[in-house]
């Protein structure tokens, strides 16, 4: 191995290049010794000398011993940004090899950092004590914290905008730094002008046609005499966006003047009232496809003339479903699905920023494991706060024609799920109700692109009656952003789900993973708990080794219990295509019964690739993944009325191995593939 890693270096040095250019030798590399505090790339980024780079082609590069003489003083001065005011540059090595090639070795002498000792506040010595301890906590820096320039600056900065945020919309910052090299201290003193503490006068809007001034004041949630602050400028003008009303609105605070009062002006353009729209397109995924599928809305943003929206949708496709021979689609299961929705929001209830949104909904769901009809009513208030969002809500759910695939002729059926997740009597019709509390906080830069940042949710729900189920369900999820290298992004998502319950739950209410937005290596809902259905002897002709009713489909009935996690590196790839992306990403994942447990079996790994095609609403996206530790998977046998003793049970099947590695039409185990493919677009999260 050594003399293979040997050999590959002696070839990247032959292919370095070495001839001279105008008497300036080819800089092969720049190493720093002493460098502890600050990292050899962040040093290279601040110096205009580059050495040799390339992997399969080199691009020379010389050096010039004049401009890296000047290199020397810009490292010296970049660690005096950091706060080592005693750097020094202690010497420069040049070693030549055979060809001439120059790599330059720089000694440092970093010196001790600087510590700051003390920070002065001059001119806020009228503030209360209590309101200045809230200033000072919310700066970045404190006494005993290293001092760096870039810190003061950001310090400074902050300052100004705690200043603001407590009323002072004149206020100036300025300061300076005493520096102490031989004893590594730093002496801040901020030079404060607060100028007088504002307050909103009235709030004057202005660009309304058909909505009354008086109900978009109010929307903002701004009262004459309430204190001056940026965030609440921003908040009002977040609210009156929100309305939905208006495709422009601009909130800014009039200029004081001598004064300590200033108007508050609100400057909206108002969208039009009424809007219809219409869309066509498909869904495409391995086990099921969707084509085609028609959208229609329509939008009335000032119902009976007030702020009061109304919004009609419907969604209706029609989703082929395969049977249990490959490559073939089952009638009786494929259909019409269809999602009818009617929601009113009527905006600022109690307080500003505070909706009260009812919506019904009718929906025909046509999944590969099962089907059902419902009709949903679900009336709540949705609270805004900047990026926080807080909602609670009242849903009543009626399921009725809901059917399993490959359960049909099968007389009269005891249980279709073993956790009674669709029951005999829900074939005649069953009900949900249950209050669910939502809370979201929402730090993301973009909501369609994010890359830096993070967003958080959990969802708790608990059922009452009238109802036919009963448990408690909590759906934490966390996903973070953060910037990796210039052309990356690295995005991470952890989600888990528990759904506590001593009898039968709902299958729209458990834990269904597997699809294009969380475990990539199962087709949609494939992963986890299965019944079995449809047994060999019912086949003309059964398969081979027939002797017991094996199963010879599964269908996925989910879970109480789910954890995730994936993790993508978002790759810009502009340089091969323009608004291409490229994606490498894990997902790892496990649905079972015991929601306090969920690792107990541990996760199924799939690793993928993926493309992506930017567009203004959202890449299009294409992911393959390929699961790496594949369980098998033992179906729940499927039970009905022995005809001889109705007060006895008989299994219709027995419990059938789910695997990866099965092969052909074989009684006693369903293969499952280990790969998927997903074409849809936007993120996965």
């Amino acid at each position: 191995m050594s003399r293979l890693a040997l050999a590959l270096l002696t070839l990247t040095a032959c292919a370095t290049p070495y001839q001279p250019f105008e008497g300036h030798p080819v800089l092969a590399a720049i190493r720093f010794q002493g460098n502890d505090h600050v990292s050899a790339g962040e040093l290279m980024d601040h110096i205009a000398t580059a050495p040799t780079s390339g992997f399969f082609s080199k691009t020379a590069r010389y050096y010039d011993a004049d401009l890296f003489a000047i290199d020397l003083k810009r490292i010296v001065r970049w660690y005096n940004r950091k706060g080592f005011y005693e750097a020094k540059i202690l010497g420069v090595d040049e070693l030549r090899d055979d060809a001439g090639r120059v790599t330059l070795v720089v000694k440092i002498d970093e010196g001790p950092p600087s510590k700051i000792r003390k920070m002065t506040y001059k001119g806020l010595e009228q503030l209360p004590s209590g309101e200045m301890g809230d200033i000072d906590s919310a700066l970045p820096i404190h006494p005993g914290d290293s001092f760096t320039e870039d810190g003061y600056e950001k310090a400074k900065d902050v300052l100004l905008a705690q200043l603001k945020e407590h009323g002072f919309a004149q206020a100036a910052v300025k300061g300076k730094v005493e520096v102490a090299p031989e004893a590594g201290t730093a002496d801040i003193v901020y030079d404060v002008d607060p100028g007088p503490r504002i307050h909103f006068g009235k709030v004057v809007v202005t660009g309304n046609k058909e909505i009354p001034a008086d109900a978009i004041a109010r929307a903002t949630g701004i009262d004459s005499g309430d204190r001056y602050s940026p965030l609440t400028l921003a908040l009002a003008q977040q609210r009156v966006y929100n309305l939905g009303t208006f495709s422009g609105v601009r909130v800014s605070m009039e200029p004081a003047g001598d004064g300590q009062v200033g108007d508050v002006r609100v400057n909206v353009r108002e969208a039009p009232f009424q809007t219809v729209r219409g869309g066509v397109g498909g869904s495409i995924e391995q086990g099921r496809w969707e084509l085609p599928r028609l959208r229609a809305e329509y939008t009335n943003r000032s119902l009976f003339g007030g702020l009061r929206r109304l919004e009609l949708n419907s969604t209706a496709g029609y989703a082929f479903v395969p049977s249990a021979l490959p490559s073939q689609y089952d009638s009786a299961q494929s259909g019409i699905t269809t999602l009818t929705s009617a929601q009113l929001t009527i905006p600022s209830v109690l307080v500003a920023g505070m909706d009260w949104v009812s919506r019904a909904e009718f929906a025909r769901e046509v999944q590969s494991g099962f089907s059902y009809d419902d009709i949903a009513g679900r009336t709540g208030l949705t609270w805004r706060r900047g990026p926080h969002t807080v909602s609670g809500t009242l849903n009543y759910v009626r399921y009725f024609s809901v059917t399993v695939q490959g359960t049909q002729g099968l007389g009269r059926l005891v249980n279709v799920a073993g956790a009674g997740v669709a029951q005999e009597e829900c074939r005649g019709g069953c009900t949900l109700t249950y209050p669910e509390l939502r809370y979201s906080y929402d730090g993301r830069d973009n909501i369609i692109e994010p890359t830096q940042g993070f967003f958080t949710t959990v969802g708790l729900q608990q059922t009452v009656k009238p109802g036919n189920f009963s448990y408690f369900r909590i759906n934490p999820e966390i996903r973070a952003y953060s910037p990796f290298t210039r052309y990356a992004v690295l995005a991470m998502r952890a989600m888990y789900g528990g759904l506590f319950t001593t009898g039968a739950s709902p299958f729209t209410q458990r834990f269904f993973l597997g699809g294009q937005n969380d475990m990539r290596g199962y087709s949609p809902l494939r992963q986890g708990p299965k019944l079995g259905v449809a047994p060999c002897d019912s086949r003309s002709p059964p398969l081979p080794g027939c002797s017991v009713p094996f199963a010879t489909q599964s269908v996925p009935i989910g879970g109480n219990a789910a954890v995730l996690l994936s993790a993508e590196l978002r790759i810009h790839a502009d340089y091969l295509l323009n608004h291409l992306g490229l994606v490498a990403f894990v997902d790892a994942s496990h649905v079972g019964n015991d929601p306090r447990r969920p690792f107990q079996d541990g996760l199924e790994v799939a690793p993928g690739l993926g493309l992506r095609y930017i567009t203004p609403f959202g890449p299009i996206r294409f992911d393959v993944a390929w699961l790496a530790n594949p369980r098998n998977i033992a179906t729940q046998p499927l039970t009905a009325q022995d005809p001889a003793d109705p007060t006895k049970t008989i299994n219709v099947t027995e419990a059938t191995t789910v695997s990866s590695f099965c092969s052909g039409q074989t009684a006693g185990c369903i293969h499952e593939s280990r790969f998927a493919f997903h074409i849809t677009l936007g993120e996965a999260f």
